[in-house]
Formats: structure tokens, C-alpha cells, sequence
């Protein structure tokens, strides 16, 4: 026989399936849009597809370029070392070469480039502004060091991953610029590397992402909703029916072997119902109580009626009042 599932339970499952079915339907939609948004960063061009880090590459090249030859120029003026007036020099010249260069790529691939630095690279030109003599050399060797130190990595990774023939060519020759740009400057031995930043920790293998346990999480979420399920369906079976509250009756005696049962649970057994039927008595006729037993024909020496085995019957006892 099939039994109804209790309500606790039933709700906990189908709030179970209604959380496995939102986080399912979540993942699908981010990976849906996150396919869609590549798929639409990537272009084909006659050298091959062109992707965004393509292209980021190329708009940051051309905002180095659009601070540091300019402030090439002004540190071979304004720096005291001779050192530091020749690496600026020397920065101003290759930047321009290398952003004639990134210009032309771009234009060929259809990139849109920035035609202004930013907002940090404006300020880091008023610093150095602002700065003279020997102070002015230490900022102007760490700023540009360091500018050069956060775009190798960017033309590194383009190198070696670009599907672009093009934009492969392009990493190849700004990887030697930048390489070279940062010789300059160490080579004046005012680099301060402690405050350079730190490379990025390596990622361990085996990392897991955060991707990675949902699944996990969903089966521990659905297995605890189930238990508290369970739990309250017991509390409630647990807890006694609202109702007068019935005494405990000792077993009866069973009448044959008089061994002491246990309650019975189901139809009463019919030993137990004789078992407590009183027994009858014949109730006496009031009109006899004054009889004697001569009267009711009974036996003057036992008191008990004659015997019938002879076969007579008297068809009414004699009366008292004749």
C-alpha cells in the first residue's frame, strides 16, 4: 500500500530541485554570455583572426609611446647626469620609431588607438615636471622602468598565443624595444628594485576554481534539506495525539494457562470478552421465598429436588395456599 509522502519532506525536495535548477540555469547563462562576448572580440583579417588581447596590446603600446617620448625628450634637458641625459635620449628616438610602428599595424588590422595618455601617465608627467637635480633623475628612471616592467609581460603572452601572423610580427619587434628600453635604465644603477612590483604568484597545479565545487555544494545543499526534512516529519510523528489522556490497563489473565499477556493490539480475542463476563445467578421468585421444602417438593433431608429418573414430572409445584 502506498503511502502519502509527509509534507516536510515533500517541500524540502522540491525546494532541492528548485536550487539545482537555478544554479544550473546560472552557470548556463554565464557561460552562454562570456562565448558570445569572445566570439564577438574576435574579427578575421587577412593575416589571420585578430582577438582582444590583439588589440590590447596595440592601445597599450601607443599610450606608452604617447608619454614616454615626450618625456624622453624632457629628461634629456632637464636631467644633471649625463647618464640619465643619454638613456632619455635614447627612449625618446626608439619611441617614436615604435610608435610609427604600432600606428601602421593597427591601421592594417582596423584597431582604434588612444590619441592621448591617460590619466595615471598625465600625472606621472607633472611629478617629473615638478622635480630637479638628482631627485629628478631617481623618479624619472623608476617611473619609466617601471612603465616598461608592466607591458613586456603583455607583448610576451601575445607572442606566444596570438593566432594573427601579423600581430605576431608587431610582439616580436616590441619585445626587443622594450627589452632594450629597460637595459637603458638599469644600466644607470638608480633602479630602486625593492619598490618595483612583485610578479604575480604562480598558480599551484591541481588548482581548483570556484566552479569546481558547485557541484560538491549542490550535493551537500540537497542532502541537508532532505535530513531537515526527515528530522521534521519525525519530530511530528514523535510528539502524542492531542486528546484525553488514556490509562494503562494491566494484561489479563489468559483464561486457559493463565499466563499474563501482553495488551492486544487489533480485534479483542473472545477468551479475553468471556473472561470478563460476570456469572449469572437465578433470581429467586418472590412468591416462593416463604415456601418450605415440603411445599416445593424438595427433600426434607438434603434440600435438593427429587430425583426425575423414574420418569414422573409434576407439571407445577404445589402451592402453599390450597
Amino acid at each position: 500500500m502506498s503511502r502519502r509522502i509527509p509534507g516536510p519532506l515533500r517541500w524540502s525536495v522540491l525546494a532541492a530541485l528548485a536550487a539545482v535548477a537555478a544554479v544550473a540555469l546560472a552557470q548556463y547563462w554565464v557561460a552562454t554570455s562570456a562565448t558570445t562576448d569572445q566570439q564577438q572580440g574576435w574579427t578575421q583579417t587577412r593575416w589571420g583572426p585578430l582577438g582582444p588581447a590583439d588589440r590590447d596590446l596595440l592601445q597599450k603600446v601607443r599610450l606608452a609611446g604617447l608619454w614616454e617620448a615626450p618625456t624622453g625628450q624632457q629628461g634629456e634637458q632637464q636631467a644633471t647626469s649625463p647618464a640619465v641625459r643619454e638613456v632619455a635620449r635614447k627612449l625618446g628616438v626608439e619611441h617614436h620609431d615604435l610608435d610609427a610602428l604600432v600606428r601602421s599595424t593597427a591601421e592594417q588590422l582596423g584597431v582604434l588607438l588612444p590619441s592621448r595618455p591617460n590619466d595615471q601617465q598625465i600625472g606621472w608627467m607633472n611629478d617629473l615636471t615638478a622635480r630637479t637635480g638628482t631627485d629628478y633623475d631617481r623618479q624619472f628612471v623608476q617611473l619609466l622602468r617601471a612603465a616598461h616592467g608592466s607591458v613586456l609581460p603583455v607583448i610576451t603572452d601575445v607572442k606566444v598565443g596570438t593566432r594573427n601572423e601579423l600581430m605576431r610580427q608587431f610582439a616580436n619587434e616590441a619585445s626587443v624595444y622594450v627589452t632594450r628600453h629597460i637595459g637603458y635604465l638599469e644600466s644607470t644603477g638608480l633602479v630602486d628594485y625593492a619598490a618595483l612590483p612583485a610578479p604575480p604568484d604562480p598558480v599551484p597545479t591541481g588548482a581548483r576554481s570556484a566552479t569546481d565545487v558547485v557541484v560538491p555544494a549542490l550535493v551537500v545543499g540537497v542532502a541537508l534539506l532532505a535530513a531537515g526534512g526527515l528530522l521534521m516529519t519525525l519530530h511530528r510523528r514523535g510528539r502524542p495525539a492531542a486528546g484525553p489522556a488514556t490509562a494503562l490497563v494491566p494484561a489479563p489473565r489468559h483464561p486457559r494457562d493463565g499466563a499474563r499477556r501482553a495488551l492486544p493490539v487489533g480485534p479483542p480475542d473472545p477468551w479475553d470478552e468471556l473472561a470478563h463476563v460476570p456469572p449469572v445467578r437465578p433470581r429467586p421468585d418472590p412468591g416462593l421465598a416463604d415456601a418450605t421444602p415440603h411445599d416445593l417438593d424438595l427433600d426434607t433431608d438434603t434440600g435438593a429436588p427429587p430425583s426425575r429418573t423414574t420418569g414422573a414430572h409434576r407439571t407445577a409445584p404445589r402451592s402453599r395456599y390450597r
